[in-house]
């Protein structure tokens, strides 16, 4: 049975965890960035909090108990309906004689209705960030510096733990949604049919994808219909493409484009002064400079969750530092030079073709204004939160079920948990009750 105890006012977490297979040895409640995960009383872990699908708990666990929700289900029986929308990444797994077009042409030969060489689109998106950022950047309120809207964690990161930086993400469709919107077009001129009677399919390194598909950010409705780990295809395409006898041309990008499977691959055709950051802890900690200030001289930042970037997703097959080496050795082959044509990009962006409505969030993740009472009761409660670490021994040790005391303190504060769930309280039961309802001095207690 699957543990998910998430709040109903925050998204749905795409991870699961597996009762059965769980002891409940706390290294993914150590691990998560947004402190979402408890393990009480020695028992299993679950969700309780807001989960944005980063799969740092599922990287710590020594049991292989949480896993990822995606689209493996999806019928696959009227594949000819199915547009294919590979991840870059998927080039880099199958060792450095495979080119990128034999793996399009291995996926043609599945039978799939469309397949469309995503790192193209990259390259064009590419150009656009380019043309924004250069249109923006004189501003007197431009949010200096802008940041990537590639990666789904970092969006989620920055929707939950820094709303403020939302405004530092350009309004532009990423080039996945970009290729999922395009071919199911394609495809409705081609057969003269509804384009919603088309299904896109990305294949993924990373889970993540079905959030940014079921609950996405910076745009009313993701155009991508399923999601697939790259893990799950990879044997059934490896057959396949040893029976390709095609030499059709279905690869068109450059080495810019191949580049974006790794860390600074989106940033290594821009003509800007970039950073790239990649892994969880990185992002969270660069993501905290921006916040105060401390970039204002960068112009773009790619940030990934992923170490490596894309290549360190959790659906490879193959390790991120062999697919690395796989995707340099393509660069260089294909060049390091956009193969796009500039006048063609700056038409479509001027027609808005790359825009999106940021301004349209969901719900759930809408932060109303707060008001003079909400102010009041947040003071009051972060004075509680500061008068039990004051009680509490500062042992960091996770044994009450939390992941550091501060956030012990706010499950006390908020009546989640009780203060003697701390197992090193030095006080007893009377005294920490005083020491709560008084303005006792609590700097030695413990």
């Amino acid at each position: 049975m699957a543990a998910n105890a998430v709040d109903t006012t925050n998204p749905v977490s795409y991870v699961r965890i597996d009762e059965s297979l769980c002891n409940g040895c706390v290294l993914c409640m150590k691990a998560c960035p947004t402190k979402a995960i408890r393990v009480k009383g020695g028992r299993v872990a679950s969700i309780v909090g807001v989960c944005i699908d980063c799969w740092e708990c599922v990287r710590v666990c020594p049991r292989g108990a949480i896993r990822a929700i995606t689209s493996d289900a999806l019928d696959l029986q009227n594949k000819e309906d199915i547009i294919l929308s590979p991840s870059t990444v998927l080039y880099s797994q199958f060792g450095q004689d495979i080119l990128p077009n034999d793996v399009l042409l291995g996926l043609k030969g599945m039978g799939f209705g469309y397949i469309h060489d995503q790192s193209y689109t990259s390259e064009i998106f590419n150009l656009a960030i380019e043309l924004y950022i250069k249109e923006n950047r004189e501003r007197p309120d431009a949010p200096l510096p802008f940041i990537s809207p590639v990666c789904p964690v970092v969006v989620s990161l920055i929707a939950y733990r820094f709303p403020s930086l939302l405004r530092h993400i350009p309004p532009l469709v990423t080039p996945r949604e970009i290729v999922a919107r395009e071919g199911k077009a394609r495809m409705s001129l081609k057969q003269g049919r509804d384009p919603e009677e088309f299904k896109v399919l990305h294949i993924t390194p990373c889970p993540s994808k079905m959030m940014c598909m079921n609950e996405p950010v910076l745009q009313k409705r993701s155009f991508l219909d399923a999601a697939i780990g790259i893990n799950t295809i990879y044997e059934d395409l490896k057959e396949s493409m040893g029976r390709v006898e095609d030499d059709i041309v279905l690869h068109h990008s450059g080495g810019i484009g191949l580049s974006w499977g790794m860390s600074g691959g989106e940033i290594s055709g821009l003509d800007l002064n970039c950073l790239a950051i990649s892994g969880l802890r990185e992002t969270i900690h660069y993501l905290e400079k921006i916040e105060m200030g401390l970039l204002s001289d960068i112009e773009y930042v790619e940030f990934r969750a992923c170490t490596e970037g894309c290549l360190g997703g959790p659906f490879t097959v193959m390790d991120k530092y062999r697919g690395k080496r796989n995707l340099q050795k393509l660069v260089r082959m294909f060049g390091v030079e956009r193969r796009i044509k500039y006048d063609y990009v700056k038409k479509l962006y001027d027609r808005g073709w790359f825009f999106t409505d940021k301004s349209d969030f969901p719900e759930a993740w809408k932060r109303p204004r707060p008001t003079a009472s909400d102010i009041s009761r947040a003071i009051e409660r972060e004075n509680r939160v500061e008068k039990i670490l004051g009680l509490l021994p500062r042992r960091e040790c996770g044994a009450c079920g939390c992941p550091d005391c501060r956030t012990f303190a706010e499950d006390v504060a908020d009546g989640k948990d009780s203060i003697e769930s701390c197992a090193f309280l030095g006080r007893s039961r009377k005294q920490i009750g005083h020491a709560l309802h008084s303005g006792e001095d609590l700097s030695e207690s413990g």
